[in-house]
C-alpha cells in the first residue's frame, strides 16, 4: 500500500490559498494573534488590454468576494480590508486548528513573508489540478496583464512579478509551470546584468514573462485579468504562429553583457554575489534550476 504523503492531503482550495500566500502573503502571529495578510496592490486604478480598459479596484473587490466565500467554506475566518492603494485579505485564527497548523507547516519553516516564501515541496508532487490552483493563486495576486507587456515584435505577455528579495522563487515557478506544459518566455531578474541602468535602478521586482496564449492554460479568478489575458491571447493567436517551446535549461544566442559595478552588492544572495552573467538562464542555474543540475 502506498505510504501517505503530504501532497495527498492538498485540496484545490488549500493549493490556491498557498499560491496567494506565496505571492503576497505575510504571517503575523503571537500567542494572542494568528493572522495571515495577503495584499492585492494596484499600481494604477485603470488597467488597459488592447481595446478594453478595466477599473482594477472594482474588479479586484468583486472577484475577491468569491475567494472570501471559498476560504470561509473551509473554515477560515476571512475578511476584506480596502484602502486607496490596495485591498487585503485578512485570515484570522482564534486557536491553532488543523488548517492553521497545516498551512504554517507547509509555508513557514523560518519564513514569514512573500519576500522569502518558496513553493511548498508537496505542491510539486501533487495533481495537475492542485498545481494549477497554486499558480492561479500566485498569479491572481502578483500578475499584471497589460497592453504594454509586449515583446520586441509586439507579442503580448503576462508578467508575474516577484519581490526582488526573493531570488529563489522564480526558478521554482518555472519548474511548476513547465510541469503543466506552460513555457516561460523570459525571466527578467532584478539584476545588474539583466536590467542594467545606473545606480540601484536594477534592484526591482523579478518579472516572469509568459505569452498570453500559453497562460490561458492557467488563467485567473480575478475577472479583469482573465478578460484582458483572453483579449491579448486572441491577438497573439491571430498574428503569430511560432510556438514558445518549453525551456531545456540551455541558452540560445549568447550576447556578452557589459560588466556592472554592482555585481558584488549586499542586495544579492551569496549564490550569485560577485558573479557576472550574460543571460538569465545563467542566474537560474546558480539559483537551483532543475534542468541545469551539475
Amino acid at each position: 500500500m502506498e505510504k501517505n504523503k503530504i501532497s495527498n492531503f492538498l485540496t484545490p482550495d488549500i493549493s490556491y490559498l498557498l499560491g496567494l500566500i506565496t505571492g503576497r502573503g505575510e504571517i503575523q502571529y503571537t500567542n494572542e494573534v494568528k493572522k495571515i495578510v495577503i495584499d492585492f496592490e494596484y499600481k494604477t486604478l485603470e488597467s488597459k488590454a488592447i481595446k478594453k480598459v478595466f477599473d482594477q479596484k472594482l474588479h479586484i473587490q468583486t472577484s475577491l468576494d468569491t475567494v472570501v466565500l471559498r476560504l470561509q467554506n473551509i473554515g477560515i475566518d476571512t475578511q476584506k480590508v480596502i484602502t486607496e492603494t490596495k485591498l487585503s485579505l485578512v485570515l484570522r485564527w482564534q486557536q491553532e486548528d488543523i488548517a492553521w497548523l497545516f498551512i504554517k507547516y507547509l509555508i513557514n519553516e523560518t519564513r514569514f513573508s512573500y519576500h522569502d516564501f518558496l513553493i511548498p515541496e508537496p505542491v510539486f508532487e501533487s495533481t495537475d489540478a492542485n498545481k494549477k490552483e497554486f499558480l492561479r493563486g500566485l498569479s491572481d495576486v502578483t500578475s499584471y496583464v497589460r497592453n504594454s507587456n509586449r515583446d520586441q515584435v509586439g507579442r503580448h505577455r503576462v508578467y508575474i512579478e516577484i519581490s526582488n528579495k526573493n531570488w529563489f522563487l522564480p526558478p521554482q515557478i518555472c519548474k511548476l509551470t513547465q510541469s503543466l506544459n506552460v513555457p516561460i518566455q523570459y525571466i527578467g531578474y532584478g539584476h545588474q546584468n539583466i536590467r542594467g541602468g545606473k545606480g540601484k535602478s536594477w534592484a526591482k521586482e523579478h518579472q516572469i514573462k509568459i505569452y498570453a496564449e500559453d497562460f490561458e492554460r492557467i488563467g485567473f479568478y480575478i475577472s479583469h485579468k482573465n478578460e484582458a489575458m483572453q483579449e491579448l491571447a486572441d491577438y497573439n493567436k491571430a498574428n503569430f504562429d511560432r510556438q514558445q517551446l518549453l525551456c531545456t535549461g540551455k541558452s540560445g544566442r549568447k550576447i556578452k553583457k557589459e560588466s556592472h559595478p554592482h555585481e558584488t552588492h549586499e542586495k544579492l544572495p551569496s549564490k550569485i554575489n560577485g558573479q557576472h552573467f550574460d543571460n538569465f538562464k545563467e542566474i537560474c542555474k546558480c539559483l537551483g534550476c532543475y534542468l541545469q543540475k551539475d
